[in-house]
């Protein structure tokens, strides 16, 4: 051996390449398929064990003063009472009727209890400026929610007022066209079981718990901030909020704001699911949603909780969100979890006052238990398990020995890692555009395994194949034996994660998702510490040192198979239903960062296969180019295609109320990446559609048809020109659906009121007030575009004037206005806009104002044609209707 070469630890330098290795060093190359088999089986099993659900427990096996055992039977006859077999819509007839049904349920459970239980249906109208991703005003009339309250040692005040209470919130009312039992009728049962339950108590718990069911949620946070307003708001401390983005699975932790309540959390939940993570991408906007917690937060300095069910995203907001597709122990491990919560909750001297909103780092491992501690120890903590990463390779580097071509090859290595992370990145980037171009998009969409072949098998293959491309050319310059080749390779993926962890912990911002890469590499670490001590002082075969290996690092892949088979399952729906022109792109990116995480403890191990390994790569490469021109369809079984279709009237009219432009028809908003094309191909392989002509809204004949000439893609350029396109807007968020929609030239919906009239227009030195009454339905919208002269400067509303964006350089302000309790007749909504007017121009026109009115859950107000119309769509299409008027006035 020459002098320039150093043997690894007990390990022979082997000179020259892989053929001259004796066969007991390596492991054969076809075995690296059972390789990745078993980290499949692994995220099987993961996903196994955090899906298990407890034994549902049946009401005739708890005694009748038994008042810590929830029971899903009775969950569930009280969650069929809620639901009642329809959309519970607020505004409409039949959410009054659930209303008054969910009032009749709290009154029982009062006159049953051995705890005073005092209830009430309150009626609440107000506004607030709502800080989302699309920023407006939120203005209701007449908001109904049924509240319950536990009375507790801490009691009732003369004024009205209650003592220092927790609050616990789920919302009853629903989005048209879905029944929502887990979004969030589930919730909403294991509140009642809860208050049922806990009302058997002989004695008072500390605080008051205020169980408040909240009747318009899905209108914007409408209940939840009309709630604020009532006298037993006044003593709420803290809040456990309830809601869903999906079905079935164990509801998560995903916003904390007092981690007094986590702790209990953490002290009463069994079986934990929590991931920081979680709080982020949903504090970045990446996860399109809001819950009331944002209304308790933000207007009620009230902190917590907040907790929802996320698998099972395909059904939420579909009418396949059913009660029948609950799966048994769902709702008794959800009624575990909330009445141990809320017992020890209102039981705690800690939860007496009221804290500031602060937060900490949490996650669950495979909801087996859960690790909770301070940013400041989170801190500590990193960088602690960052040195102990680079002090495992420090230890490579002595067992190795340290001189300069040790240090130089082990560089290189990490090189090589690096390599092959973004040689896995591009292969799975050129397959994604290869698909999109020539496939159906989101095919895993019901099949969400399909992810595996589609994105992560590509990137695995791609990055073994980089993987041992590089270490043979590196072989080729300086020989060493495979297992010192595996382990400096191991020892170089350890090194840059640690890097990657010490410099996000120069973030803070970042201290709540840090956990995502210090988590899996503290029991990497380690382990590797004892692998290399036992190839140092042991002769493995190439057997025995991928078994340890595995064995040793299982812990952290874990670790990382948990959070990507939970992420992957929330991210996937939310695309199918982002309004994206290319889903796949984001599916795809996320996957393979996802993928890059999973692997990373493991990075270096398949090193240790030789010989045939290429075959074998090609094999598992031909598997993934089956399936990734597979014809597979994105809807299948309880998977539905999303669709908003507003059947409108789009009236102009000129400053003398004359109108100059009227277009009726059909709006197929652009919801689903596939959708408008859907239904383009459905419309023409239909009966309805004459290709060169027929009877339409303004043709001749009895017979309705739609021709080429009747349809019209809305491109970019038209919604730059008009504000939100010219179309009818139901919510400002929804303004991201509309380039790309479909729009449909047909006849009109059917007429209800809907008005927007001036009543007084008065000026003075320097401005104008002009007051309006809208006459409407339950749900409108009015968007205000002051002319460049004569701005804005105050309105008779509650909330501050605030702009919702800018358009063409002028500040848009919107107004979304809901009537939430059903009425004969709904009240109109008066309101004065005050513009800055110079005195030469208060005769002009000041201001372009659209009214939006729309009727959002009305079947039987369809006209025939437009049932003509829905009856030759597929049956996979989830169509909610919105019947729309958009009126535009300048004034």
């Amino acid at each position: 051996m020459s002098s320039n070469r150093q043997t690894f630890a007990g390990l022979p330098t082997i000179e020259g390449n892989d053929h001259e290795e004796k066969s007991s060093q390596r492991v054969a190359g076809p075995y690296i398929l059972l390789f990745f088999g078993f980290y499949l089986l692994l995220t099987y099993i993961v996903i196994v064990i955090e899906d298990a659900m407890p034994t549902v427990i049946r009401e005739r096996d708890i005694a009748d003063d038994d008042s810590n055992t929830f029971s899903e039977e009775t969950a569930k006859v009280y969650l069929n009472r809620i639901l009642g077999g329809q959309p519970r819509v607020a505004g409409t007839l039949f959410h009054l009727i659930k209303t008054s049904d969910m009032k009749d349920l709290v009154d029982e459970i009062a006159n049953k209890a051995n705890i005073p239980v005092r209830t009430d249906w309150q009626f609440v109208s107000g506004d607030y400026w709502l800080a989302s991703s699309s920023p407006h005003v939120n203005c209701y009339q007449n908001v109904s929610n049924v509240i319950a309250v536990l009375e507790g040692e801490s009691g009732f005040h003369p004024n009205g007022t209650i003592g220092t209470s927790l609050l616990v919130n789920c919302h009853y009312d629903s989005v048209p066209f879905a029944i929502g039992a887990s979004d969030n009728g589930v919730f909403c049962a294991a509140m009642a079981e809860t208050l049922s339950k806990l009302s058997r108590r002989k004695q008072k718990l500390k605080h008051n718990i205020i169980f408040l069911f909240n009747g318009a949620e899905e209108s914007a946070l409408m209940g939840s901030h009309g709630f604020l307003s009532h006298p037993w708001a006044k003593g709420v401390t803290n809040v456990v909020n309830l809601d869903s983005a999906g079905m079935n699975g164990k509801p998560s932790v995903f916003q904390v704001t007092d981690p007094r309540v986590l702790m209990a959390y953490k002290r009463t939940c069994s079986r934990p699911n929590a991931q920081g993570l979680g709080e982020v991408l949903f504090a970045s906007g990446v996860i399109p949603s809001d819950t009331d917690f944002r209304i308790f937060r933000d207007f009620g300095n009230i902190h917590g909780i907040d907790i929802a069910f996320i698998k099972g995203g395909n059904v939420y907001h579909t009418r396949n969100d059913r009660p029948e597709l609950i799966q048994d122990g769902v709702i008794q491990n959800a009624g575990n979890m909330l009445l141990s919560l809320v017992r020890e909750l209102a039981d705690s001297e800690e939860l007496e006052n009221k804290e500031s909103k602060s937060t900490v780092v949490y996650y669950d491992y495979m909801g087996l238990f859960m690790v909770t501690y301070s940013t400041t120890t989170a801190l500590v903590a990193d960088v602690l398990v960052g040195l102990l990463g680079l002090s495992s390779v420090v230890y490579f580097l002595w067992l190795f020995g340290f001189r300069r071509s040790s240090v130089i090859e082990l560089l290189w290595s990490a090189v090589g890692r690096i390599v092959c992370v973004l040689f896995g990145l591009a292969v799975v980037a050129l397959n994604t555009v290869v698909m999109v171009a020539t496939t159906t998009q989101m095919r895993y969409l019901s099949e969400q395994w399909l992810v595996v072949p589609l994105y992560i098998g590509p990137f695995v293959i791609a990055m073994t194949a980089a993987s041992h491309a590089f270490d043979s050319w590196r072989a080729g310059k300086r020989s060493a034996s495979r297992a010192a080749r595996a382990a400096r390779a191991q020892a170089a993926a350890r090194a840059l994660q640690a890097a990657a962890l010490l410099l996000l912990c120069a973030l803070p911002r970042l201290a709540g998702v840090r956990y995502a890469v210090a988590a899996p590499l503290l029991p990497a670490a380690l382990a590797g510490l004892v692998s290399l001590t036992a190839v140092r002082y042991r002769r493995l075969t190439g057997w025995r040192h991928l078994v340890l290996e595995v064995v040793l690092l299982l812990p952290a892949s874990a670790m990382c198979v948990s959070l990507a088979a939970r992420l992957l399952p929330l991210l996937v729906p939310i695309m199918g239903r982002s309004g994206s022109d290319a889903p796949d792109y984001t599916v795809a990116a996320v996957t393979a960062v996802l993928a890059s995480l999973a692997v990373a403890p493991v990075s270096g191990v398949e090193l240790l296969f030789g010989g045939r390994v290429c075959a074998s790569l090609l094999f598992a490469s031909s598997l993934c180019v089956c399936a990734a021109f597979a014809p597979l369809s994105p809807y299948r079984g309880h998977t539905t295609q999303r669709h908003f279709w507003y059947h409108s009237q789009i009236t102009t009219y000129d400053a003398n109320l004359t109108a100059v432009e009227n277009v009726t028809g059909v709006l197929v908003s652009k919801l689903d990446a596939n959708s408008v094309q859907s239904a383009l191909t459905a419309l023409r392989e239909s009966p309805l559609y004459g290709a060169r002509g027929g009877a339409g809204p303004d043709r001749p004949g009895d017979t309705f048809e739609i021709t080429d000439s009747d349809l019209t893609v809305y491109s970019t350029d038209k919604c730059e020109k008009y504000i939100y396109c010219n179309l009818p807007l139901y919510k400002p968020r929804f303004d991201r659906f509309m380039k790309g929609s479909l729009f449909i030239n047909m006849g009109p919906p059917a007429e209800y009121e809907h008005s927007l009239t001036l009543a007084n227009r008065s000026c003075d030195a320097d401005g104008c007030a002009l007051s309006f009454i809208m006459r409407g339905p339950a749900y409108n919208t009015v968007s205000v575009w002051p002319r460049p002269a004569t701005p804005l400067r105050g309105w008779s509303l509650g909330s501050p004037l605030r702009a919702t964006m800018s358009h063409e350089g002028r500040p848009l302000f919107v107004i979304t206005h809901s009537t939430s309790t059903y009425s004969e007749v709904f009240q109109p909504l008066e309101f004065t806009l005050t513009f800055s007017v110079p005195r030469d121009l208060q005769s002009d026109i000041l201001a372009d104002i659209s009214h939006h009115a729309h009727r959002v859950y009305h079947p039987q107000y369809f006209t025939t044609d437009y049932k003509k119309l829905l009856g030759v769509m597929p049956e996979y299409f989830n169509i909610a209707t919105y019947l729309s008027f958009r009126t535009n006035y300048v004034f």
